[in-house]
């Protein structure tokens, strides 16, 4: 136990040698690179967890953990298992041979930057055989910003030059780490016709019998990123990206990308707004003249802002090779219904009936309408209770800073109730799609946020002056404001409401974490001997899981609500740009922290862009035209001296003009930068000719090729299109519960590298031995010891249980 603890504290290890994987002649040859390693684990890319079913006193193997080690072994994955120093759980380390992984790769299409080099001399030879003549594209920057090379992202094949595939400094091919998680986690859910394990991940480990699936954490590239992050002059939009593209993925980078260039963007009404502050603190005048002046430039940024992030989306996306992630999608694993013969194509469908799935979906809404309204009821409450405060003379002058507290504790604790009811209801509505459960999620989510965070300010800005006044109020008072115009508490409550919650908020992604962290350390740790040596994939275990949806969609909505803040009530409070800005530099290096220190490494995912928040924050930015322009023209006094039917129209033409200017400059402003365009253009040319050897028109009628379909015939990708972890169709499957015993082994610490020993693969899986006292499937955890020299070749095996009786369907 002491073992594992002190690792937790310090995770800093130093790393000892470089390691490559030993032929026969003991000659280094390796897939991994150039390693630093001190540890076996780092030579394996995931960890899968399995419980051990314990039966009167003894230790079972699962039969789901024996299915899912026999097929990943059967799809060509390298499999060490072995048990936990508790002996209740076993672990099983994964990894894929090189050739595997070349295989599934050209399977399932998957796209690897290429060599601008090497593609420039491609083309320039040209291809005799395939009638394709030389092709030279030259480089016009007056035209298009890239080379003519860059940035090209193909489809793998094995028949074409491999010196065509870049491979980066210090690695040995192109499937670089980040390329073997992603191609391994595709070969582990891929259906078996595409090469993969077909194994649910997502509903097994619903079921607990897969207690967790994580790639392993890497200690050096976690203390390079957070050294970086953690630099006093790294702000958001400097953190080392790229770093974190190649640890966590493009799904997360994505997400700190667009937190930079926000960032980036909030420096100009950062210093603005603190003027326009200094001005209004000075004055005293919470509706000075020069407010609406600074109303009318922050919705203009907020629009040209959003804009230049999607031209910047584009552009990342082309630089990632995500242009065309979402070209497919896959079902999602939690998707039930039955199997059916489509009425399409006659193929066996997952069918859900419409008519259930909008029953849930009216359940939803029912259900989440009942939330707004509570919440719609405890904001009333609140100022209903304000109210009497402000009748009393002792407690009139606290009556507006009581309030905003409540007001805070209510955001707060509703978000938190609300945020596991809307997981709780978007798991049951049974989407189809990761896309459509997102979307599902994120709309639940936005709405009630929305009305949770901003309601008490509607409130104090467009009713509260037109109620009855407290019999005690001082002369002038309007209202219930609680001063001669509602900007002053208006202000107040902004500035109560937003620092507090970011304040609170902040703290609470670091402490609850934190708390669930030293929470699960203490019960993976229960029952482990002082002296026990615990393995790295062992201390990952004890970490939490991270869930990539749930965790992104909460960090969007954060962010989401703090650029709410920034632009609905701008005019009351112009300094919240410049508390935005403060937030996000401490969330930025502060969120980077918990998630490589309290949690699993997630499974690397793609991403194409941001999805259903673009509309949203463009939602928020058309509503500040509204409410700004409501401010102005109903609540300020700045206008007071026109009449009502007046400010009507002024409040009209107002929003309008903003209104047009923000579409106008939409319009004016492409999506996509024309570059990026012209090299999508110049990729899809690019791919014709190099990967799917298409003939240049001039020479004539196309040959008569004839393809087999071999199991993994690099031609079947003409048949169907895959992107990344687009692969397959969700359907129920059976689990064998005849498979037989995996073969366990100790795990070896403080072994040198040529001890390090091979584990199962496909040429040894089935080898066993009959030694008496080796693992049988039945087995106590005292008994668990081997010869770890006798471990290297894996001569050493188990003793194989009876055959088990006739299969029968897990679920």
């Amino acid at each position: 136990m002491s073992d594992l603890r002190q690792y937790l504290k310090n995770d800093n290890n130093s790393l000892s040698r470089t390691f490559a994987p030993m032929d026969n002649a003991g000659h280094a040859k390796s897939m991994f690179g150039q390693v630093e390693i001190n540890e076996f684990a780092q030579t394996f890319d995931y960890c899968m967890v399995f419980p051990m079913k314990k039966e009167n006193g003894v230790f079972q193997q699962s039969p789901v953990a024996k299915y899912c080690v026999q097929e990943m072994v059967n799809a060509g994955l390298e499999c060490f298992p072995y048990l936990s120093v508790q002996g209740d759980e076993m672990l099983v380390l994964i990894r894929c041979p090189i050739d595997y992984l070349k295989r599934f790769a050209d399977k399932v299409n998957y796209k690897i930057y290429i060599d601008p080099a090497a593609l420039s001399d491609t083309l320039l030879n040209g291809d005799p055989e395939h009638r394709i003549g030389p092709i030279e594209i030259k480089h016009m920057p007056d035209i298009c910003e890239y080379s003519p090379y860059e940035h090209i992202f193909l489809q793998y094949r094995e028949s074409v030059d491999q010196a065509l595939y870049h491979v980066p400094a210090g690695e040995t091919s192109p499937f670089t780490k980040i390329i073997r998680l992603k191609l391994i986690f595709m070969m582990i859910r891929a259906p078996k016709r595409d090469g993969g394990c077909d194994i649910e991940l997502t509903k097994l480990r619903h079921k607990k019998e897969i207690l967790a699936f994580y790639p392993l954490h890497d200690k050096s590239v976690k203390k390079r990123i957070l050294s970086k992050v953690f630099e006093t002059f790294t702000f958001p939009w400097n953190v080392p990206i790229e770093d974190i593209r190649e640890y966590f993925g493009e799904k997360i980078s994505l997400y700190y990308v667009f937190l930079g260039h926000y960032s980036l963007w909030l420096v100009f009404p950062c210093v603005v707004g603190l003027a326009f502050q200094l001005v209004v603190w000075g004055t005293l005048n919470f509706s000075h003249p020069v407010l609406p002046f600074y109303g009318l430039l922050i919705t203009v940024w907020s629009v040209i802002m959003l804009e230049f992030w999607k031209r910047r989306e584009a552009s990342t996306a082309l630089q990632w090779g995500m242009s065309d992630y979402e070209a497919q999608e896959q079902d999602r694993p939690e998707f039930k219904g039955d199997t059916i013969r489509s009425y399409i194509n006659g193929q066996d469908i997952t069918y859900f009936p419409p008519s259930k799935a909008e029953a849930l979906m009216t359940f939803s809404r029912t259900v989440v309408t009942m939330f707004i309204m509570i919440v719609l009821g405890v904001v009333a409450g609140i100022y209903v209770y304000r109210f009497q405060l402000q009748k009393s003379d002792s407690t009139y002058d606290y009556a507006s800073g009581i309030a905003s507290i409540l007001n805070t504790v209510q955001i707060t604790v509703f978000n938190i109730i609300y945020g596991n009811a809307a997981i709780f209801l978007t798991n049951q509505e049974n989407h189809r799609t990761d896309t459509m459960y997102e979307d599902s999620l994120i709309v639940k989510m936005f709405i009630f946020q929305f009305i949770n965070s901003y309601a008490s300010f509607f409130f104090l800005a467009f009713i509260a002056a037109n109620l009855e006044a407290p019999p005690n109020s001082p002369e002038g008072t309007t209202g219930q404001c609680g001063a001669d115009n509602c900007m002053e508490p208006l202000s107040i409550n902004l500035a109560t409401i937003f620092g507090s919650r970011l304040t609170v908020t902040n703290f609470l992604d670091i402490f609850l974490p934190y708390v669930n962290h030293k929470l699960k350390i203490r019960a993976e740790t229960k029952g482990i001997p002082e002296d026990a040596k615990v393995s790295n994939p062992e201390r990952d275990y004890s970490l939490m899981l991270y869930e990539p949806v749930v965790e992104s969609i909460q960090c969007y909505a954060d962010t989401a609500v703090q650029f709410g803040f920034s632009l609905l009530f701008i005019t009351a409070l112009p300094c919240a740009s410049f508390f935005s800005l403060l937030n996000n530099y401490i969330k930025t290096k502060f969120n980077m922290w918990k998630l490589a220190t309290f949690y699993q490494r997630p499974a690397p995912v793609g991403a194409q862009d941001i999805g259903t928040w673009q509309s949203i924050f463009a939602i928020i930015s058309v509503a500040a035209v509204i409410t700004n322009a409501a401010l102005i023209c109903f609540t300020m006094t700045v206008l007071s001296t026109y009449s009502l039917f007046g400010r009507v129209w002024i409040f009209i033409g107002f929003q309008w003009v903003l209104i047009s200017i923000q579409f106008i400059t939409q319009a004016i402003i492409p999506d996509v930068p024309e570059s990026v365009e012209v090299q999508l253009d110049r990729t899809a040319f690019i791919n014709d000719k190099v990967i799917e050897k298409v003939e240049d028109e001039d020479y004539g009628i196309p040959k008569d090729v004839q393809e087999d379909d071999d199991y993994f015939s690099p031609q079947d990708h003409r048949k169907k299109k895959y992107c990344c972890f687009s692969v397959g169709k969700s359907h129920t499957k059976k689990i064998r519960m005849n498979c037989q015993d995996v073969r366990l082994y100790d795990y070896p610490h403080d072994c040198g590298v040529a001890q390090f020993p091979t584990p199962l693969n496909k040429e040894n899986f089935g080898t066993v031995s009959t030694d008496a006292g080796s693992h049988a499937g039945n087995f106590q955890f005292n008994s668990y010891v081997s010869n770890l020299a006798a471990v290297p070749n894996m001569d050493a095996s188990v003793n194989m249980p009876p055959p088990a009786p006739a299969p029968k369907p897990y679920y």
